[in-house]
């Protein structure tokens, strides 16, 4: 660009007040040019999706194609409709469709397939889609359907062998099957494949067959899952497997198979790793007091997974790094993914906004645990470090940052991934609620939670609902300041102790930014006090819901030790201005 002249230059500075802040950053919650909404909302599915099998023919392990046809059964939902629309990635090629038996119109363009029924089908009216079509190209970063081609020694020798998996989560099993991609809308499915011999598959729910042989020397698989679920959860996995099972009548679960899925050559490895398996199922069975949910509890190991693991129904898949560890190395995302199978997969989360619902619940599972195997003391330590790494992070402000519970994002992986995590914020949520309504009446809420919404969809509100209704308690300004807004409170305390009076000054200060956005926290903040002749200790708080509160407690001698929140009741990120003495 040409060099400026001086006059307006010196203009162009004048306008500028002294110790101007940079730009800001832009608003997340629309585009200034056209006015736009950034928000995402569930689509509509206008149809009740009741039933999917999907028939694929393999040929070749090693040709990253294949042939399919999806047979889906709907309903029309609220009035009459021409037309039904599926999410289908362009990868997909689409040779024929038919409905109840008639060839019918279809589109597909833009990762959309729109058919146009034969005639007007009004509300209840049963509709039976046939889908013809061939696939390729079927993962896009490491998400939908990952082909692996096998790997050769310098001899020739089968190394590795080819191995094929589905990742669905968040929006990416259209990249393989026509379906309603989006957790909103739950239905049974069905896959069954044809295969080249020796390989294994796996798919949810139960196998309705032993593999049986082709006409052509492969092998046909049938699998079966007869329980709704979102369509995320979809899992295929095609591989050569040793299969170790960890149930049987001498389990901590007897009655339920606890399959999984290793490297041939790795069956003791499996054993020692996943030992913990069938008494996790046991335990989360007793405190969620429901049943295990499905047919199975399987779980397989795949190579260059892109997640540490996923909670397909019934079936989770794992990072094969997890099948080289020593007994109890990965209890952490055994819990985690297991727990999920209640927590997302049972109950799911409605939108892409709640995921916290999911996500948060999985990883309070593996404090859980943790509490069940280890203590208190360990479980109060795991949710302390937790809120120690997540307050390195989640340090945003309204409007400008995004918090747990939005639906402003990019990408449908975006929410995964942001700097208010539904991982540790989510646990943190309901680690908080745990310490504020007790023992007894959160797990009472939770389970009618779950009671409530198995087998379908709820959202942050449903929650708060099942708990207000549980405990007796209005909820809402705890879900506005911990889920509705980013960021995290800083609380810098100053102590100190006066001699004459006897009494423990303590001053609370937020320090995080407050304004009209961001009010002050209102928190309650329990501290314990180790006192000179009071064996027990002796447990004091202090109420703030401005910048600033201070109390005075008069004690009968000067505290040995002070610990502020030490079971992390409020996940603030606390730093201590001045210690007694």
């Amino acid at each position: 660009m040409p060099f400026p002249t001086l006059l307006p230059l010196l203009l162009a500075l004048a306008l500028v007040p002294a110790g101007q802040p940079e730009a800001a950053k832009p608003d997340p919650r629309f585009d200034p040019v056209t006015g736009r909404s950034l928000a995402n909302w569930p689509p509509a599915p206008l149809f009740d999706h009741e039933h999917l099998l999907l028939d694929i023919d393999i040929a070749d392990m090693e040709a990253q194609a294949f042939t399919a046809t999806a047979s889906l059964r709907v309903r029309p939902l609220g009035r009459e409709r021409r037309e039904i629309a599926l999410h289908a990635g362009d990868n997909l090629t689409i040779s024929a469709v038919t409905v109840n038996g008639t060839p019918a119109r279809f589109e597909h363009r833009d990762g959309r397939l729109t058919i146009t029924l034969p005639s007007p089908a009004s509300p209840g009216t049963p509709l039976a889609l046939r889908i013809a079509y061939a696939a390729s190209n079927t993962s896009r970063d490491g998400n939908g359907l990952i082909w692996l081609r096998s790997r050769r020694s310098d001899d020739g020798s089968e190394r590795q062998p080819a191995i094929i998996y589905s990742q669905g989560q968040a929006e990416n099993n259209h990249l393989w099957f026509p379906c309603h991609d989006f957790p909103d809308e739950k239905l049974t499915t069905e896959i069954r494949a044809t295969v080249p011999d020796g390989y294994e598959v796996l798919s949810n729910g139960r196998l309705v067959t032993p593999s049986t042989p082709a006409p052509d020397g492969r092998r046909v698989w049938h699998w079966l899952q007869d329980k709704p679920h979102s369509a995320y959860l979809v899992t295929f996995v095609v591989g050569k497997y040793e299969i170790v099972e960890l149930g049987g009548p001498d389990s901590a679960r007897p009655g339920l198979p606890v399959p999984v899925y290793g490297y041939p050559g790795t069956a003791d490895t499996l054993r020692r790793v996943f030992a913990n398996t069938p008494a996790m199922i046991a335990f989360f069975e007793r405190y969620f007091d429901e049943p295990y949910p499905w047919d199975k509890y399987a779980q397989v190991l795949v190579r260059n997974f892109r997640w540490g693991g996923m909670e397909n129904t019934s079936a989770t898949t794992l990072a094969d790094f997890a099948g080289r560890g020593r007994a109890g190395d990965f209890d952490d995302l055994i819990a985690h993914e297991l727990a999920h199978q209640w927590m997302g997969d049972l109950v799911t989360c409605r939108s892409w906004e709640h995921l916290w619902l999911n996500e948060g619940w999985a990883t309070f599972s593996e404090w859980l645990w943790t509490e069940h195997t280890k203590g208190e003391d360990a479980y109060f330590d795991a949710v302390a470090a937790t809120l120690t790494s997540l307050g390195a992070t989640a340090k945003g402000v309204a409007p400008r940052d995004i918090p747990v519970v939005s639906p402003l994002y990019t990408s449908p992986d975006d929410p995964f991934e942001k700097a208010d995590n539904p991982y540790p914020k989510g646990g943190l949520l309901l680690h908080m609620l745990r310490q504020r309504l007790g023992d007894q009446v959160f797990i009472t809420a939770v389970r009618t939670y779950i009671d409530r919404f198995k087998f379908d969809n709820a959202d942050t509100d449903d929650f708060r609902r099942v708990l207000e209704e549980t405990s007796g308690q209005s909820l809402e300004r705890f879900f506005g300041q911990w889920a509705y807004r980013p960021g995290l409170p800083r609380l810098a305390v100053d102590l100190s102790w006066d001699e004459p009076s006897k009494s423990l000054r303590v001053a609370l200060a937020q320090t995080q930014t407050i304004d009209a956005d961001n009010p002050a926290y209102a928190l309650r903040v329990p501290i314990w006090l180790d006192v000179p002749g009071s064996p027990d200790g002796r447990w004091v708080h202090v109420d703030i819901d401005t910048r600033s509160a201070e109390r005075a407690f008069p004690l009968p001698a000067k505290p040995s030790r002070v610990r502020i929140d030490p079971h992390t009741t409020n996940a603030a990120i606390v730093s201590i201005k001045r210690k007694l003495d």
